[in-house]
């Protein structure tokens, strides 16, 4: 009797034991908990977008008493896919809104470190000059590929 007494009563702290175990595993991995910090959510994914390449765009730079060099820069416009052919059909505006850009910006000297193109404040301005053109919502992003720079 006594043997089935101990047997019992380790048979009962065994199954408690057992029951706590997976109520804790419960509460740690499966509830919400109000401490804990918010899960991060997912941004939506980028819409599909297609790529307009521009012929090259060639300014010169002019000093003082002549023309000292010539940048030639190579662009891309990165579009949503269903503006493309907006854009595409646009293409001589917006390489005539690139070339005012350009020689705005070596006029002024914005684009411009001492005698090198400073790509950034580039891509700046050609991003400015096709939001202007073809609308925000449709440019992407404008991707310089090669900036090449010839003295004379």
């Amino acid at each position: 009797m006594v043997k089935a007494l101990i047997v019992l009563v380790l048979g009962i702290v065994l199954l408690g034991g057992a029951s706590f175990g997976g109520w804790f595993v419960y509460q740690k991995y499966f509830t919400e908990h109000p401490d804990a910090p918010p899960k991060k959510v997912e941004p939506p994914p980028k819409p599909p977008t297609a790529f307009v390449r521009l012929p090259p765009l060639v300014v010169p730079m002019i000093g003082p008493t002549r023309v000292e060099q010539f940048v030639t820069v190579v662009v891309a416009v990165e579009v949503l896919l269903e503006k493309q052919p907006m854009v595409q059909a646009n293409q001589p505006r917006l390489t005539d809104a690139f070339l005012t850009a350009l020689y705005g910006g070596i006029a002024d000297k914005s684009i411009l470190n001492g005698a090198l193109v400073n790509i950034p404040a580039v891509k700046t301005k050609l991003a400015e000059a096709a939001g202007k053109v073809v609308g925000k919502d449709a440019v992407y992003d404008v991707l310089v590929q090669a900036v090449t720079q010839r003295n004379l």
